[in-house]
């Protein structure tokens, strides 16, 4: 079974960072079955949770064009959710521990006509269904198909920057380029730094005197693989951080 290690973002920063939501993330461009890339207009998450299973509880109507489990394009082909993993599974019935220990989960498009699936891991020939199992000792899903990532979302917030508004990260997720944006209303030494989920500093964005006004830093990250990063954001004595993902 190819196993992914996807991390709900678990680094302490200044200023900690907590929340309820999740976001699932689907590329359709590793996606197997018949919901591939450009396949469908529309994307929808047929999941289900359990304590002792993936299938206990079920949200989705299947075939039905109806907003339940509907996903948003964020990019060509990368489709994504975010839900609330305290309630999200309770109307199907799950009353187990948050997160849920076992989810799975099929994409398919508006009517049931197109599936996205994850690898033939019983070698019947067939895509299978995949799975996202919670892992403790990480704080994490392990997940049987590198085209699905579960991180947890981590709302970026410059409160604790008073001398910073109009902040963006754009796109996100993003396959090699992505932008920084914000706007400074004095001038102020501006250092972003890059962290992996093991907590190592792994890229320097910019670390430079930056004067008031707009500023837009693009980053090329062509260095490092795909998985998910925290960004630190250091202006002047305070800072923030949050969440990206790398396709």
């Amino acid at each position: 079974m190819k196993k992914v290690l996807l991390s709900a973002i678990a680094l302490t920063f200044a200023g900690a960072l907590s929340a309820q939501n999740f976001v699932v993330t689907y590329n359709a461009n590793l996606g197997t079955s018949t919901l591939g890339a450009g396949a469908a207009s529309e994307v929808y998450w047929h999941a289900g949770a359990g304590e002792l299973g993936p299938w206990e509880a079920v949200v989705g109507n299947w075939g039905m064009d109806d907003g339940i489990g509907a996903m948003t394009e964020s990019t060509d082909d990368i489709w994504e959710i975010t839900f609330d993993a305290a309630t999200y599974f309770t109307d199907a019935g799950y009353a187990g521990p948050t997160p849920s220990p076992h989810i799975g989960m099929v994409f398919r498009n508006g009517d049931g006509t197109l599936e996205g699936k994850g690898y033939d891991d019983d070698a019947d020939g067939n895509a299978d269904d995949i799975f996202a199992v919670w892992n403790d000792a990480t704080s994490s899903y392990d997940i049987t198909c590198d085209c699905v990532t579960i991180v947890e979302e981590v709302v970026q917030s410059i409160d604790n920057i008073a001398s910073v508004s109009d902040m963006n990260i754009a796109p996100n997720p993003f396959a090699a380029n992505v932008t920084f944006s914000y706007t400074l209303d004095r001038t102020e030494n501006v250092l972003i730094s890059i962290f992996n989920m093991m907590g190592q500093e792994v890229a320097t964005v910019v670390n430079d005197t930056q004067v008031a006004g707009p500023q837009v830093i693009s980053w090329n990250s062509n260095n490092l693989p795909a998985g998910n990063y925290v960004y630190r954001m250091v202006v002047g004595n305070a800072s923030t951080s949050g969440s990206i993902v790398k396709l």
